[in-house]
C-alpha cells in the first residue's frame, strides 16, 4: 500500500540579492529528512541564497506528478530556475518502454519549459536497494542485486537527461562511490532502501554541485554529522559531479531551442509554422519569405523544395537555429489520388515500415534535411532500420511520382 504524504516548504532567505529557487518533485526519498532544506542549508554555509518548494506525497511516479494539480500548480506558481524531477525508486530502474517514465518526464519538462523557459529540468538519479529488489527480480533479474540496479538507473536518468535537455543528477553514482570507498559509512535506514540523515547529506551534496557547478567542499553545515563524515561526503559529491559535467548533460544551455513544427494545409501549398518561445524569431523561406512572427506562414507558388530557416534567441541569453525541407506538390485531383499511397510508420525500436507500389527509392533525414538513409525498396512493403528521432522520409517511384512525410521513431 501506498502511503501518500503531500508536503510543500517554501522557505527563502531575504539577505542576498540573489536568489536561485529550486522545486522538488519526488517522494519520500526527497522528503525523508527533507532533502530540500537540507541542500538550502547547505548552500546558504556556502553563500547561496535558495528558496525552495517541494511536493512529495508517497510512493509517487513521475506519471502521478504529470497529472497532480498541485504539482502543476507548483509549477506554475513562480519561474523557477530549477525543477527537481524524483521517479519512483524502482520504476527509475526498469527497461523504459514498459514504464510511465519517458512520457511522463517529457510532460513534465514541457510544463516546466512553458512556465519559464530559462528553467533547468533535473532528473534526480536515485539508488539501488542496498541488497537489490527482492520484490522485483522475479521479473527483472537485473534487479536481484545493488550493483545492476544502479547501473538501470545510471543508464535510464542520463538517457532520460538527454532526451529533455535537463541536468541529470547523479546522487546514485555518488552512492555507489560511498559504498565502495567508505564502506564504513551507512547511507541507509533500516529498511535498506531510504535514505538515513548520511545519504540525504550527501544527495544534498550532489544537488549543490549539480546547480551551482561547484564543489561544496568546506561547507560549514553538516547536518549534524561528525566533521570528518561531511567532509568525506562532501568530497566524494564535488568529484562525481564536476569530473563529469559532461556525462551528467550539465553543459546544456537553458532556454528553448529553435525546433518548430510545421503544419501543411493539405488543400493548398500554404505551411505554418509554430514555436512556444517568447524571446525573438527571425524567420526566411529560400523562396524570399521573411517573418519575426512566432507562428507565421508560408506560401508556396511554384513546385519544388524550399528550405525554412528560424534564428530565435530566447530570454536566457541563448541563440539557436533550426531547418525545415518544405516540398510543394501540383495540388488537384491527381495529387488527391496520391494520397495514402505510400506511407512510412514506426514499428519498434529504430525501425519503420514502407507501405508502397513496390520499385521505389526511400529516403530518409533528419530535421535539418540531412540524409540518413537512402535505400532502394522493390516490394509493397518493407521494414527498414531507422535511426530514432523525429524523421523527414521521402519516396519516389520509377515515373518520378513522390510521397514525403514526417514519423517519430522510438
Amino acid at each position: 500500500m501506498r502511503k501518500f504524504l503531500s508536503l510543500m516548504l517554501l522557505a527563502s532567505l531575504g539577505a542576498h540579492a540573489q536568489q536561485t529557487s529550486v522545486l522538488f518533485l519526488g517522494n519520500s526519498y526527497t522528503s525523508v529528512n527533507d532533502l530540500p532544506n537540507t541542500f538550502r542549508q547547505l548552500a546558504l554555509s556556502l553563500g547561496e541564497t535558495v528558496n525552495v518548494g517541494m511536493h512529495a506525497p508517497g510512493g509517487y511516479m513521475l506519471e502521478d506528478h504529470s497529472s497532480d494539480v498541485n504539482a502543476v500548480n507548483l509549477i506554475a506558481s513562480q519561474p523557477w530556475d530549477f525543477v527537481v524531477l524524483q521517479e519512483q525508486s524502482q520504476q527509475g530502474a526498469f527497461p523504459n518502454t514498459g514504464t510511465s517514465m519517458g512520457p511522463s518526464a517529457a510532460q513534465l519538462a514541457q510544463l516546466i519549459e512553458a512556465n519559464n523557459e530559462c528553467a533547468w529540468p533535473v532528473f534526480y538519479m536515485t539508488w539501488g536497494r542496498e541488497n537489490g529488489d527482492a520484490q522485483s527480480c522475479v521479473n527483472y533479474p537485473f534487479m536481484c542485486t545493488y550493483a545492476s540496479m544502479q547501473q538501470a538507473l545510471r543508464d535510464n536518468y542520463v538517457n532520460i537527461a538527454v532526451e529533455n535537455d535537463a541536468y541529470a543528477a547523479p546522487v546514485g553514482m555518488a552512492w555507489k562511490q560511498v559504498r565502495d570507498d567508505y564502506p564504513a559509512i551507512d547511507l541507509y535506514q533500516a529498511d535498506g532502501s531510504h535514505p538515513n540523515v548520511e545519504g540525504t547529506y550527501l544527495a544534498a551534496c550532489v544537488f549543490y554541485c549539480t546547480l551551482f557547478k561547484q564543489p561544496c567542499t568546506g561547507a560549514t553545515f553538516t547536518a549534524s554529522l561528525p566533521a570528518a563524515t561531511a567532509a568525506i561526503l562532501q568530497n566524494v559529491a564535488s568529484a562525481t559531479v564536476l569530473d563529469s559535467l559532461d556525462t551528467w548533460n550539465l553543459n546544456v544551455a537553458n532556454g528553448t531551442d529553435a525546433s518548430f513544427m510545421v503544419v501543411d494545409d493539405p488543400w493548398s501549398n500554404d505551411v505554418t509554422c509554430h514555436h512556444p518561445g517568447q524571446g525573438t524569431h527571425a524567420w526566411t523561406c529560400s523562396n524570399g519569405q521573411t517573418s519575426t512572427d512566432s507562428n507565421p506562414m508560408f506560401s508556396f507558388d511554384s513546385l519544388g523544395i524550399f528550405l525554412i530557416t528560424h534564428v530565435y534567441a530566447d530570454p536566457c541569453g541563448n541563440s539557436d537555429t533550426a531547418t525545415w525541407y518544405v516540398e510543394a506538390v501540383t495540388i488537384g485531383i491527381a495529387e488527391e489520388a496520391q494520397q495514402g499511397s505510400c506511407t512510412v510508420q514506426a514499428i519498434g525500436t529504430s525501425m519503420v515500415e514502407v507501405f508502397g507500389i513496390g520499385d521505389m527509392e526511400l529516403w530518409i533525414g533528419d530535421p535539418q534535411g540531412r540524409t540518413l538513409l537512402t535505400q532502394r525498396l522493390t516490394a509493397d512493403h518493407a521494414q527498414v532500420p531507422c535511426p530514432s528521432g523525429f524523421r523527414l522520409w521521402r519516396i519516389r517511384d520509377r515515373l518520378g511520382n513522390a510521397w514525403s512525410g514526417k514519423v517519430v521513431v522510438p
